[in-house]
């Protein structure tokens, strides 16, 4: 009769709110007040100190309570790390991007604990650990250890950015939501890049002539031609493929002329970069596009890509100057050739050498300063240079960093990724899911024909959206495809 009456009695609601989600009023508020007392008794410094302390906490605590958001701030501006350092007390400066992985990880770590989620549950962890274990095992007797162990926490960032993305999202409406972040994320770079190649501000370099090299934020010409070399696939595929007849089918809609802007500009950044290989990379990878998919606007581009490549060259001189002098006895190319050879001289030195590799990081920053400077060519000819500088073909680069076991293991993560993006663009029928997934191997073949030529894994702005997507392509196969294709996914 009560029931009835008034309905069912009411229950108090619990409170689902994460506890780590009070760090960052508590931590914001704390930090700042006593940054703002010191900094007003003491120094401006220590007040920025506490302030930093404070967007620290703050940032730990939303990779452990709202990850998606984590995730898409990081990936919008992840390339612009890299070109700027913060000052910190006693004169050291302090990479942001060092700082935001760093408090990345420990984010990861403790969601991983307070979640009670498997931390070793991705689909490339075993090779990736034995990857990772080889450079662990030869840091001991590594010249550089201090670089081996920066090389080293640079791929345990990207494992735990992988892991958060598999574990975050789970749906397509979060999958949207990322690769409109991976839209975004080229803006920043390619206004700057502009802006210095109006005012001159780029890296000069003499090749035969002088050239300014734009890369906007993100630390470097090689580091924003091969960000762009990864990322234009995503924009042309969903410029393509976006069609006012498939409003409210399911397939994901962008503004066709925002779009067509982004490639342009993106285009043409990369255009300034002067960065050869990266040129020949994004035609590789385009003309590779024109082959996969079947409709006729994609094979349209087998056409439409010599024809634009061939139209530019002729327009803008700089760039048919740029590479006319690859057959210049200065150019770089016969600087790479000497390098190569050093590279296999080291690598076969000894049994040990050839199986676990010198030391990650160890031939750019010890061992190759050992050779005289004209072995290395002229382009390699100030030490200054040298110093950091990898031997421009990733497959040695790999082999001197972690010998042939941690490069199979490397290639072997690369393969099971590449392998998960191609049966879903070829087993899904959701449209968005396969574009996403063309779009991913069509960048990986680009940047992966440049890294037989140039540094790209070594580039962590670069590297780190491989990751992101290489995440995406995984968490797909687990949380949005069908279970027959999650279990033929799984087995390598």
């Amino acid at each position: 009769m009560i029931n009835q009456r008034i309905g069912r009695p009411s229950t108090p609601r619990a409170d689902r709110r994460n506890p780590a989600w009070w760090i960052v009023p508590l931590g914001l508020a704390g930090c700042l007040l006593i940054g703002f007392v010191m900094g007003v008794r003491q120094s401006p410094m220590m007040a920025a100190a506490m302030l930093g302390a404070g967007i620290s906490v703050a940032w730990v605590a939303l990779v452990v309570a709202r990850p998606e958001f984590a995730l898409l701030i990081y990936t919008v501006l992840a390339v612009n790390l890299n070109s700027i350092d913060l000052p910190v007390p006693g004169g050291v400066r302090l990479s942001p991007d060092i700082l935001l992985t760093s408090l990345l990880i420990v984010g990861v770590a403790l969601r991983a604990l307070t979640m009670r989620r498997p931390v070793f549950s991705l689909p490339i962890t075993a090779p990736y650990l034995i990857f990772l274990a080889v450079p662990m095992v030869t840091m001991i007797w590594s010249p550089t250890p201090v670089e081996s162990m920066k090389g080293i926490f640079r791929f345990v960032s990207y494992y735990a950015i992988m892991w958060l993305i598999v574990d975050v999202i789970q749906s397509k409406e979060q999958l949207r939501h990322m690769v409109v972040a991976l839209l975004l994320a080229p803006i920043i770079p390619i206004l700057t890049s502009f802006l210095q190649a109006a005012t001159g501000g780029g890296q000069t370099i003499w090749a035969g002539e002088l050239f300014n090299r734009v890369y906007g934020l993100a630390g470097g010409p090689f580091t924003l031609a091969y960000f762009l070399v990864l990322l234009i696939p995503l924009v042309l595929i969903f410029l393509l493929e976006s069609s006012p007849e498939d409003a409210g089918s399911g397939v994901w809609q962008f503004r066709k002329g925002l779009l067509a802007l982004l490639l342009v500009g993106a285009g043409a950044a990369l255009l300034l970069t002067f960065i050869r290989g990266a040129w020949f990379a994004l035609v590789f990878a385009v003309l590779l596009l024109g082959l996969l998919r079947g409709s006729l606007r994609y094979r349209q581009l087998l056409l439409t890509i010599p024809v634009v490549a061939g139209s530019v060259l002729l327009i803008f001189s700089p760039a048919l100057d740029r590479l006319e002098q690859v057959a210049d006895p200065t150019s770089t190319l016969f600087g790479r050739i000497e390098v190569w050879k050093l590279a296999v001289d080291w690598i076969t030195t000894s049994p040990l050498a050839f199986l676990a590799g010198l030391g990650m990081k160890s031939f750019e920053y010890f061992y190759i300063l050992q050779a005289a400077p004209r072995i290395a060519g002229l382009y390699w000819r100030r030490e200054a240079f040298l110093i950091g500088n990898r031997p421009h073909n990733e497959i040695l680069g790999f082999w001197l960093d972690v010998g042939l076991i941690g490069l199979i293991a490397f290639i072997a993560s690369l393969v099971i990724v590449i392998r998960q993006a191609w049966r879903i663009f070829r087993r899904s029928d959701d449209q968005p899911l396969q574009l996403f997934a063309l779009a991913f191997i069509i960048g990986s073949a680009g940047i992966l024909f440049g890294a037989m030529g140039d540094n790209v894994f070594s580039q962590p702005s670069v590297a780190s959206y491989f990751w992101i997507m290489a995440g995406l392509i995984m968490a797909i196969t687990r949380h949005m495809m069908p279970a027959a294709v999650q279990d033929t996914a799984a087995t390598p």
